[in-house]
């Protein structure tokens, strides 16, 4: 029988090798194979480990062992995939529409900002979807270009109706508000499983761009000298949990302890913040009893509530109370002035 996830690992694969052609190294027959055959199992490992972690880590549960039957378990994985998937793509797309809008690059619409400032406060998959759609159209309407440019080109109105189907499935589907007998489970895997590959192939150019964590800078300067910033980095693509760590030295500077995407690991130069909506804990030290309850992890942001910012967590399940970060009152300041910005 073949692997029930190699349609979708062929095809995401492909599609990154249009993006990035150095990962094509990888795409070969283990010497000792006699059939001359693709390891799926490699390949989808390449995915996963090119792809942003709160991305990759979703499909490296989708690709488990466990995951390998038609089932209801694994219909609750794809659309939890899909939900992770637009909710770091409508993050990337916020902190630039935060970024140009206080540098004055476009302008938000009145009936936007009222919209953006209620859904954001709660999101949902319908919310990710509006979201989206939303900033595209204000990219695309007033010209301006995005730090990823390749968003102007892959997210067309076939993208955006992908995503929207999502929406009342989820709704009807996902929160167990209809019985689905056996055969019903499995045909809406297969269908689901084909309308995951459209969405990650439309995002496979993030193979080109890399996710880290900025861990520490500190400032060097050498008598007579101009001064450099060492910037201590994790990188945030990696098929586990134990992700790399990366030093840049330059006379730039980035902020610290915050999430970059970056164009390059070789320079400081060119990156996205997505701090406060995507967080890592993995540098914060558990020095009193308060901070117990923290998980090291890379967090997304969920709600804000009664002054409160909330977190879902990539590999920590249960919920998290990150009030005892030490730079947590940071965080809750990051979140009002995007909202300033942006709801006006």
């Amino acid at each position: 029988m073949a692997n029930i996830n190699e349609e979708l690992i062929k095809s995401v694969y492909a599609e990154m090798l249009k993006h990035r052609p150095a990962i094509a190294k990888f795409n070969m027959a283990d010497d000792d194979d006699d059939d001359d055959e693709v390891d799926y199992r490699v390949l989808g490992d390449m995915i996963i480990k090119n792809l942003p972690w709160p991305i990759g880590v979703e499909l490296r549960r989708l690709f488990s062992g466990s995951m390998r039957t038609l089932d209801r378990m694994r219909l609750d994985q794809i659309f939890k995939t899909i939900e992770r998937t637009m909710q770091f793509i409508s993050f990337v797309m916020v902190s630039q529409l935060w970024k140009d809008k206080i540098q004055n690059k476009l302008t938000i619409s009145e009936n936007f900002s009222k919209d953006f400032e209620s859904r954001f406060s709660v999101l949902s998959l319908g919310n990710y979807a509006w979201i989206i759609r939303m900033a595209g159209k204000i990219y695309e309407e007033q010209k301006v270009e995005w730090f990823l440019p390749e968003i102007s080109t892959e997210f067309d109105n076939k993208f955006y109706a992908s995503l929207d189907f999502w929406v009342p499935e989820r709704n009807e589907i996902g929160h167990y508000q209809i019985n689905l007998t056996q055969e019903d489970i499995e045909k809406r895997c297969v269908e689901y499983e084909e309308k995951l590959t459209l969405i990650l192939k439309k995002i496979a150019f993030l193979v080109k761009y890399k996710l880290v964590s900025v861990r520490d800078i500190k400032v060097v300067k050498p008598k007579n000298q101009e001064a450099k910033f060492h910037h201590t980095i994790d990188l945030l693509n990696s098929s586990d949990s134990d992700f790399k760590a990366k030093e840049i030295e330059e006379s730039n500077f980035a902020e610290s302890r915050c999430v970059l995407l970056m164009k390059s690991i070789k320079s400081i130069e060119d990156y996205l913040n997505l701090s406060p909506l995507v967080i890592d804990t993995s540098s914060e030290i558990i020095d009193s009893k308060e901070k117990f309850d923290i998980k090291k992890d890379i967090f997304l942001y969920t709600k804000h509530r009664s002054g409160h910012l909330m977190y879902v967590g990539t590999e920590v399940t249960e919920k998290c109370d990150l009030r005892t970060l030490s730079n947590y009152s940071n965080l809750v300041s990051e979140y009002n002035e995007l909202i300033k910005a942006i709801a006006n």
